[in-house]
Protein backbone atom coordinates (compact mmCIF):
# COMPACT_ATOMS: atom_id res chain seq x y z
CA UNK A 1 0.00 0.00 0.00
CA UNK A 2 1.00 3.61 -0.29
CA UNK A 3 2.32 5.37 2.75
CA UNK A 4 -0.64 7.54 3.51
CA UNK A 5 -2.43 10.12 5.62
CA UNK A 6 -3.60 9.71 9.18
CA UNK A 7 -5.29 13.07 9.61
CA UNK A 8 -6.37 15.75 7.18
CA UNK A 9 -4.08 18.80 7.19
CA UNK A 10 -4.78 22.06 5.37
CA UNK A 11 -2.55 22.73 2.35
CA UNK A 12 -0.31 25.52 3.79
CA UNK A 13 0.11 23.69 7.08
CA UNK A 14 0.88 20.44 5.26
CA UNK A 15 3.58 22.16 3.20
CA UNK A 16 5.24 23.42 6.39
CA UNK A 17 5.08 19.97 8.03
CA UNK A 18 6.61 18.18 5.05
CA UNK A 19 9.32 20.81 4.55
CA UNK A 20 10.42 20.36 8.16
CA UNK A 21 11.90 16.97 7.34
CA UNK A 22 15.41 16.78 5.95
CA UNK A 23 15.88 15.49 2.42
CA UNK A 24 18.21 12.87 3.92
CA UNK A 25 15.51 11.51 6.24
CA UNK A 26 12.92 11.39 3.45
CA UNK A 27 15.35 9.68 1.09
CA UNK A 28 16.25 7.01 3.63
CA UNK A 29 12.62 6.06 4.29
CA UNK A 30 11.70 2.90 2.40
CA UNK A 31 8.40 4.33 1.16
CA UNK A 32 5.52 2.50 -0.59
CA UNK A 33 5.33 -1.30 -0.40
CA UNK A 34 4.48 -1.93 -4.09
CA UNK A 35 1.10 -3.50 -3.25
CA UNK A 36 -1.05 -0.59 -4.40
CA UNK A 37 -3.94 -1.23 -6.81
CA UNK A 38 -3.03 -0.55 -10.45
CA UNK A 39 -6.49 -0.69 -11.98
CA UNK A 40 -6.28 -4.38 -12.79
CA UNK A 41 -7.32 -6.90 -10.12
CA UNK A 42 -5.61 -9.90 -8.54
CA UNK A 43 -2.17 -9.18 -10.02
CA UNK A 44 0.81 -10.98 -8.52
CA UNK A 45 3.50 -8.54 -7.36
CA UNK A 46 6.55 -8.44 -5.12
CA UNK A 47 6.47 -6.40 -1.91
CA UNK A 48 9.08 -3.69 -1.27
CA UNK A 49 9.89 -4.30 2.40
CA UNK A 50 13.12 -3.81 4.33
CA UNK A 51 14.90 -6.59 6.24
CA UNK A 52 13.48 -6.63 9.77
CA UNK A 53 15.92 -7.25 12.65
CA UNK A 54 15.75 -9.48 15.71
CA UNK A 55 14.42 -7.76 18.85
CA UNK A 56 14.77 -7.90 22.64
CA UNK A 57 12.63 -5.58 24.74
CA UNK A 58 11.14 -5.16 28.20
CA UNK A 59 7.41 -5.67 28.42
CA UNK A 60 4.42 -6.29 30.66
CA UNK A 61 2.29 -9.37 31.28
CA UNK A 62 -1.36 -8.79 32.27
CA UNK A 63 -4.02 -11.21 33.49
CA UNK A 64 -7.69 -10.28 33.80
CA UNK A 65 -10.30 -12.25 35.77
CA UNK A 66 -13.93 -11.43 34.98
CA UNK A 67 -12.60 -8.39 33.05
CA UNK A 68 -11.52 -6.76 36.34
CA UNK A 69 -8.31 -4.65 36.53
CA UNK A 70 -5.53 -7.09 35.70
CA UNK A 71 -2.68 -8.57 37.67
CA UNK A 72 0.60 -7.31 36.19
CA UNK A 73 4.08 -8.78 35.94
CA UNK A 74 7.20 -7.39 34.18
CA UNK A 75 8.72 -9.57 31.50
CA UNK A 76 11.23 -9.67 28.68
CA UNK A 77 10.20 -10.43 25.11
CA UNK A 78 12.53 -11.32 22.25
CA UNK A 79 12.18 -12.70 18.75
CA UNK A 80 14.47 -13.68 15.93
CA UNK A 81 14.76 -11.76 12.66
CA UNK A 82 11.56 -12.51 10.69
CA UNK A 83 12.02 -14.57 7.53
CA UNK A 84 9.54 -14.59 4.64
CA UNK A 85 7.93 -17.92 3.72
CA UNK A 86 5.68 -16.42 1.04
CA UNK A 87 5.32 -12.77 0.08
CA UNK A 88 4.12 -10.72 3.03
CA UNK A 89 4.09 -13.69 5.42
CA UNK A 90 6.92 -13.94 7.93
CA UNK A 91 8.00 -16.50 10.51
CA UNK A 92 9.94 -15.85 13.69
CA UNK A 93 10.56 -17.48 17.08
CA UNK A 94 9.15 -15.61 20.10
CA UNK A 95 10.53 -15.94 23.64
CA UNK A 96 8.67 -14.51 26.65
CA UNK A 97 10.37 -14.47 30.05
CA UNK A 98 8.02 -13.44 32.89
CA UNK A 99 9.64 -12.29 36.14
CA UNK A 100 9.72 -15.34 38.41
CA UNK A 101 8.20 -17.63 35.81
CA UNK A 102 9.01 -20.27 33.23
CA UNK A 103 10.04 -19.23 29.74
CA UNK A 104 7.26 -19.33 27.15
CA UNK A 105 8.40 -19.81 23.57
CA UNK A 106 7.05 -20.75 20.19
CA UNK A 107 6.57 -19.83 16.52
CA UNK A 108 5.11 -16.43 15.69
CA UNK A 109 3.49 -15.88 12.30
CA UNK A 110 3.43 -12.29 11.05
CA UNK A 111 1.07 -11.30 8.24
CA UNK A 112 2.14 -7.97 6.79
CA UNK A 113 -0.76 -5.58 6.19
CA UNK A 114 0.48 -2.03 5.46
CA UNK A 115 2.88 0.85 6.03
CA UNK A 116 2.67 4.57 6.83
CA UNK A 117 4.75 7.49 8.19
CA UNK A 118 4.47 9.09 11.63
CA UNK A 119 6.10 12.14 13.17
CA UNK A 120 7.23 12.29 16.79
CA UNK A 121 6.89 15.18 19.23
CA UNK A 122 10.45 16.32 18.41
CA UNK A 123 9.83 16.19 14.65
CA UNK A 124 11.35 12.74 14.14
CA UNK A 125 10.04 11.07 10.99
CA UNK A 126 9.46 7.31 11.21
CA UNK A 127 7.99 4.67 8.93
CA UNK A 128 5.71 2.02 10.42
CA UNK A 129 5.11 -1.49 9.06
CA UNK A 130 2.18 -3.31 10.68
CA UNK A 131 1.72 -7.06 10.99
CA UNK A 132 -1.19 -9.11 12.30
CA UNK A 133 0.42 -11.60 14.69
CA UNK A 134 -0.48 -15.19 15.60
CA UNK A 135 1.58 -17.21 18.09
CA UNK A 136 1.56 -20.72 19.60
CA UNK A 137 3.42 -20.47 22.93
CA UNK A 138 4.49 -23.36 25.13
CA UNK A 139 6.33 -23.95 28.41
CA UNK A 140 8.47 -26.93 29.42
CA UNK A 141 6.35 -29.92 30.42
CA UNK A 142 8.24 -29.89 33.73
CA UNK A 143 7.18 -26.30 34.45
CA UNK A 144 6.04 -25.52 37.99
CA UNK A 145 5.32 -21.84 37.33
CA UNK A 146 1.85 -20.29 37.22
CA UNK A 147 2.82 -16.60 37.23
CA UNK A 148 1.11 -14.08 34.94
CA UNK A 149 0.89 -14.20 31.91
CA UNK A 150 1.35 -18.00 31.65
CA UNK A 151 -2.14 -19.32 30.75
CA UNK A 152 -3.74 -21.95 32.98
CA UNK A 153 -4.15 -24.24 29.94
CA UNK A 154 -0.36 -24.81 29.92
CA UNK A 155 1.58 -26.90 32.47
CA UNK A 156 1.61 -27.28 35.38
CA UNK A 157 -2.16 -26.67 35.78
CA UNK A 158 -3.28 -27.53 32.24
CA UNK A 159 -2.36 -30.30 29.85
CA UNK A 160 -2.24 -28.35 26.58
CA UNK A 161 1.00 -28.27 24.61
CA UNK A 162 0.50 -24.73 23.25
CA UNK A 163 -1.52 -21.58 23.96
CA UNK A 164 -2.73 -19.48 21.02
CA UNK A 165 -2.04 -15.73 21.31
CA UNK A 166 -3.01 -13.15 18.70
CA UNK A 167 -2.73 -9.40 18.13
CA UNK A 168 -0.36 -7.16 16.19
CA UNK A 169 3.29 -6.15 15.85
CA UNK A 170 4.69 -2.86 14.51
CA UNK A 171 8.21 -2.41 13.19
CA UNK A 172 9.14 1.30 13.23
CA UNK A 173 12.22 2.75 11.52
CA UNK A 174 13.65 6.19 12.27
CA UNK A 175 14.12 7.63 8.77
CA UNK A 176 17.14 9.66 9.88
CA UNK A 177 19.13 7.08 11.86
CA UNK A 178 17.70 3.88 10.26
CA UNK A 179 17.28 2.36 13.73
CA UNK A 180 14.22 0.26 14.56
CA UNK A 181 11.74 0.30 17.43
CA UNK A 182 8.72 -1.94 18.01
CA UNK A 183 5.36 -2.24 19.67
CA UNK A 184 3.81 -5.65 20.34
CA UNK A 185 0.38 -6.59 21.71
CA UNK A 186 -0.66 -10.25 22.10
CA UNK A 187 -3.72 -11.77 23.81
CA UNK A 188 -4.93 -15.20 24.89
CA UNK A 189 -8.72 -15.18 25.25
CA UNK A 190 -10.94 -17.13 27.64
CA UNK A 191 -12.07 -20.71 27.12
CA UNK A 192 -15.19 -19.71 25.15
CA UNK A 193 -13.09 -18.30 22.29
CA UNK A 194 -10.05 -20.59 22.45
CA UNK A 195 -10.86 -23.93 24.15
CA UNK A 196 -14.51 -24.59 23.24
CA UNK A 197 -14.99 -28.40 23.01
CA UNK A 198 -16.08 -29.62 19.59
CA UNK A 199 -14.57 -26.60 17.85
CA UNK A 200 -11.06 -26.22 19.30
CA UNK A 201 -7.82 -28.05 18.63
CA UNK A 202 -7.05 -27.37 22.34
CA UNK A 203 -10.41 -28.24 24.01
CA UNK A 204 -11.13 -28.18 27.72
CA UNK A 205 -12.02 -26.11 30.78
CA UNK A 206 -8.94 -24.18 31.90
CA UNK A 207 -9.60 -20.47 32.37
CA UNK A 208 -13.24 -19.62 31.50
CA UNK A 209 -13.05 -16.17 33.14
CA UNK A 210 -9.34 -15.40 32.82
CA UNK A 211 -7.52 -13.80 29.87
CA UNK A 212 -3.85 -13.01 29.30
CA UNK A 213 -1.86 -10.32 27.46
CA UNK A 214 1.77 -9.64 26.53
CA UNK A 215 2.71 -6.04 25.69
CA UNK A 216 5.95 -4.28 24.77
CA UNK A 217 7.48 -1.80 25.27
CA UNK A 218 6.96 -1.27 28.99
CA UNK A 219 9.58 0.51 31.09
CA UNK A 220 9.98 3.43 33.47
CA UNK A 221 10.01 5.96 30.62
CA UNK A 222 7.20 4.44 28.55
CA UNK A 223 4.77 2.56 30.77
CA UNK A 224 1.80 0.63 29.47
CA UNK A 225 -1.37 1.27 31.47
CA UNK A 226 -4.32 -1.18 31.21
CA UNK A 227 -7.69 0.48 30.64
CA UNK A 228 -11.22 -0.32 29.44
CA UNK A 229 -11.66 1.80 26.33
CA UNK A 230 -14.56 1.68 23.81
CA UNK A 231 -13.43 0.55 20.38
CA UNK A 232 -13.57 3.27 17.66
CA UNK A 233 -16.44 3.08 15.16
CA UNK A 234 -17.72 4.80 12.03
CA UNK A 235 -17.73 4.59 8.24
CA UNK A 236 -14.59 3.05 6.72
CA UNK A 237 -12.48 5.86 5.24
CA UNK A 238 -9.71 3.50 4.11
CA UNK A 239 -8.07 1.23 3.18
CA UNK A 240 -8.03 -2.21 1.48
CA UNK A 241 -8.42 -5.98 1.42
CA UNK A 242 -5.92 -8.43 0.01
CA UNK A 243 -5.70 -12.11 -0.81
CA UNK A 244 -2.51 -13.84 0.26
CA UNK A 245 -0.36 -16.09 -1.86
CA UNK A 246 -1.85 -19.01 0.08
CA UNK A 247 -5.31 -18.18 -1.27
CA UNK A 248 -4.16 -18.51 -4.89
CA UNK A 249 -1.38 -21.06 -4.51
CA UNK A 250 1.30 -18.44 -5.16
CA UNK A 251 4.44 -17.37 -3.30
CA UNK A 252 3.98 -13.83 -4.68
CA UNK A 253 1.91 -11.11 -3.05
CA UNK A 254 -1.48 -10.27 -4.52
CA UNK A 255 -1.91 -6.52 -4.94
CA UNK A 256 -4.45 -4.93 -2.64
CA UNK A 257 -8.00 -3.91 -3.56
CA UNK A 258 -8.91 -0.47 -2.21
CA UNK A 259 -12.12 -0.34 -0.19
CA UNK A 260 -15.10 1.18 -1.99
CA UNK A 261 -17.21 1.40 1.17
CA UNK A 262 -18.01 -0.08 4.55
CA UNK A 263 -18.81 0.64 8.18
CA UNK A 264 -17.77 -0.40 11.67
CA UNK A 265 -20.89 -0.09 13.84
CA UNK A 266 -20.78 -0.08 17.64
CA UNK A 267 -23.18 -2.64 19.11
CA UNK A 268 -22.51 -2.82 22.85
CA UNK A 269 -19.81 -2.81 25.50
CA UNK A 270 -19.37 -5.15 28.47
CA UNK A 271 -17.46 -8.26 29.52
CA UNK A 272 -17.02 -11.33 27.31
CA UNK A 273 -15.10 -13.56 29.76
CA UNK A 274 -17.80 -14.37 30.85
CA UNK A 275 -20.52 -12.40 29.05
CA UNK A 276 -22.06 -9.68 31.21
CA UNK A 277 -22.71 -5.92 31.30
CA UNK A 278 -19.56 -5.01 33.24
CA UNK A 279 -16.67 -4.38 33.52
CA UNK A 280 -16.67 -2.88 30.03
CA UNK A 281 -13.41 -4.31 28.71
CA UNK A 282 -14.98 -5.66 25.49
CA UNK A 283 -16.67 -3.95 22.57
CA UNK A 284 -18.93 -5.86 20.17
CA UNK A 285 -19.03 -4.30 16.68
CA UNK A 286 -20.48 -5.03 13.26
CA UNK A 287 -17.81 -4.68 10.55
CA UNK A 288 -18.68 -4.86 6.87
CA UNK A 289 -17.10 -3.54 3.68
CA UNK A 290 -16.36 -4.16 0.03
CA UNK A 291 -13.60 -3.51 -2.45
CA UNK A 292 -13.67 -2.42 -6.09
CA UNK A 293 -12.68 -5.71 -7.75
CA UNK A 294 -15.35 -8.08 -9.06
CA UNK A 295 -14.83 -11.64 -10.27
CA UNK A 296 -15.95 -12.81 -13.74
CA UNK A 297 -18.94 -14.40 -11.99
CA UNK A 298 -19.88 -11.07 -10.40
CA UNK A 299 -18.47 -11.82 -6.93
CA UNK A 300 -16.89 -8.73 -5.34
CA UNK A 301 -14.24 -8.62 -2.67
CA UNK A 302 -16.44 -8.18 0.40
CA UNK A 303 -16.53 -9.01 4.12
CA UNK A 304 -19.35 -9.05 6.65
CA UNK A 305 -19.20 -9.83 10.36
CA UNK A 306 -21.34 -12.81 11.33
CA UNK A 307 -23.22 -14.19 14.31
CA UNK A 308 -23.98 -17.82 13.54
CA UNK A 309 -25.58 -20.33 15.95
CA UNK A 310 -24.40 -18.27 18.93
CA UNK A 311 -23.46 -19.37 21.60
CA UNK A 312 -22.75 -22.79 20.08
CA UNK A 313 -20.31 -21.05 17.77
CA UNK A 314 -18.68 -18.06 19.50
CA UNK A 315 -18.04 -14.56 18.09
CA UNK A 316 -21.14 -12.38 18.18
CA UNK A 317 -19.79 -10.29 15.27
CA UNK A 318 -16.38 -8.67 15.96
CA UNK A 319 -15.20 -8.98 19.56
CA UNK A 320 -12.58 -6.43 20.67
CA UNK A 321 -10.79 -6.61 24.02
CA UNK A 322 -9.38 -3.33 25.31
CA UNK A 323 -5.79 -3.73 26.49
CA UNK A 324 -4.91 -0.12 27.43
CA UNK A 325 -2.50 2.60 26.30
CA UNK A 326 1.06 3.85 26.61
CA UNK A 327 1.75 6.75 28.97
CA UNK A 328 4.37 8.96 27.26
CA UNK A 329 3.66 11.08 24.20
CA UNK A 330 7.39 11.72 23.70
CA UNK A 331 8.44 8.09 23.17
CA UNK A 332 7.18 5.76 20.45
CA UNK A 333 4.36 4.78 20.12
CA UNK A 334 3.18 7.89 21.97
CA UNK A 335 -0.13 7.73 23.84
CA UNK A 336 -1.36 4.94 21.58
CA UNK A 337 -4.41 2.92 22.64
CA UNK A 338 -4.54 -0.79 21.82
CA UNK A 339 -7.24 -3.43 21.32
CA UNK A 340 -7.16 -7.00 20.03
CA UNK A 341 -9.90 -8.13 17.65
CA UNK A 342 -11.42 -11.45 16.61
CA UNK A 343 -14.55 -12.52 14.81
CA UNK A 344 -16.32 -14.75 12.31
CA UNK A 345 -16.83 -13.18 8.88
CA UNK A 346 -18.33 -14.08 5.55
CA UNK A 347 -15.64 -13.24 3.01
CA UNK A 348 -16.16 -13.12 -0.75
CA UNK A 349 -12.98 -13.38 -2.81
CA UNK A 350 -13.05 -11.76 -6.24
CA UNK A 351 -9.76 -13.47 -7.17
CA UNK A 352 -11.10 -17.00 -6.69
CA UNK A 353 -14.85 -16.32 -7.07
CA UNK A 354 -15.48 -18.23 -3.82
CA UNK A 355 -17.40 -17.30 -0.67
CA UNK A 356 -16.11 -18.36 2.74
CA UNK A 357 -16.81 -18.36 6.42
CA UNK A 358 -13.56 -17.14 7.92
CA UNK A 359 -12.26 -16.44 11.42
CA UNK A 360 -10.08 -13.32 11.61
CA UNK A 361 -7.65 -12.18 14.33
CA UNK A 362 -5.69 -8.97 14.71
CA UNK A 363 -5.53 -5.65 16.49
CA UNK A 364 -6.65 -2.03 16.47
CA UNK A 365 -4.95 1.20 17.55
CA UNK A 366 -5.89 4.83 18.08
CA UNK A 367 -4.02 8.03 19.00
CA UNK A 368 -0.25 7.83 19.25
CA UNK A 369 1.94 9.92 16.97
CA UNK A 370 0.21 11.68 14.06
CA UNK A 371 0.57 10.13 10.64
CA UNK A 372 1.96 12.24 7.80
CA UNK A 373 0.55 12.23 4.22
CA UNK A 374 2.75 11.18 1.35
CA UNK A 375 -0.06 10.76 -1.18
CA UNK A 376 -2.20 13.88 -1.74
CA UNK A 377 -5.94 13.39 -1.53
CA UNK A 378 -5.84 10.15 0.50
CA UNK A 379 -7.38 10.47 3.95
CA UNK A 380 -6.24 7.89 6.51
CA UNK A 381 -7.15 8.46 10.15
CA UNK A 382 -5.26 7.35 13.26
CA UNK A 383 -7.89 4.68 13.97
CA UNK A 384 -6.39 1.50 12.46
CA UNK A 385 -7.97 -1.99 12.28
CA UNK A 386 -5.77 -4.82 10.91
CA UNK A 387 -7.06 -8.40 10.63
CA UNK A 388 -5.70 -11.67 9.23
CA UNK A 389 -7.70 -14.81 8.53
CA UNK A 390 -6.81 -17.98 10.45
CA UNK A 391 -9.51 -20.52 9.53
CA UNK A 392 -11.85 -20.71 6.59
CA UNK A 393 -14.62 -22.87 5.21
CA UNK A 394 -15.80 -22.54 1.60
CA UNK A 395 -19.57 -22.09 1.55
CA UNK A 396 -21.06 -25.46 0.69
CA UNK A 397 -17.78 -27.24 1.47
CA UNK A 398 -16.81 -29.47 4.42
CA UNK A 399 -16.88 -28.07 7.94
CA UNK A 400 -13.10 -28.26 8.23
CA UNK A 401 -12.99 -28.42 12.05
CA UNK A 402 -11.35 -27.44 14.36
CA UNK A 403 -11.81 -23.72 13.80
CA UNK A 404 -9.83 -22.34 16.77
CA UNK A 405 -6.93 -23.14 19.09
CA UNK A 406 -3.73 -22.70 17.09
CA UNK A 407 -2.05 -21.05 14.09
CA UNK A 408 -3.64 -21.89 10.72
CA UNK A 409 -2.95 -20.63 7.17
CA UNK A 410 -3.84 -17.04 6.35
CA UNK A 411 -5.91 -16.57 3.20
CA UNK A 412 -7.18 -12.99 3.43
CA UNK A 413 -6.30 -9.65 5.04
CA UNK A 414 -8.57 -6.75 6.02
CA UNK A 415 -7.11 -3.38 6.96
CA UNK A 416 -9.32 -0.36 7.47
CA UNK A 417 -9.65 2.98 9.25
CA UNK A 418 -12.59 4.86 10.77
CA UNK A 419 -12.89 8.63 11.38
Amino acid sequence: MKTRLARTVAGPVLALVVSAFSHTALAQCVGPDNLDPTGACCLQVNAALPPFPSVSNTGLGMCWNNCAPPAQNPLTVAWSAPTASICGEFQTALIVVPTGGSIMSGPMKLDYTRTWFEVGTTGTLVQVWRFAAKVDLSVPTSSTSTVCPIPACLPPTGGMTTAFFYGYLDYVMDCGTLTFENSLVLFHAGDFFIHKPGFSSRPGVFHPTTTYAIVAPHNSAQQFVPANLPHPAGSLVAEAVRSTGTALGSVSCIEEDALAGGVLSFLTQGCASPFGPSPTQYTLSYLTGNGNCVSPLGTPNAFTGMIFSFPTIPWPFMVSASIGSWSSSAIYPGNECAWVDEGLFRYSDACTGLDHFEVFYGGSTDNGWPVIPTTPGVSLTQKFIDLAGNWQKVLGGPNNLPLMGNIKPTNHLIYANVP
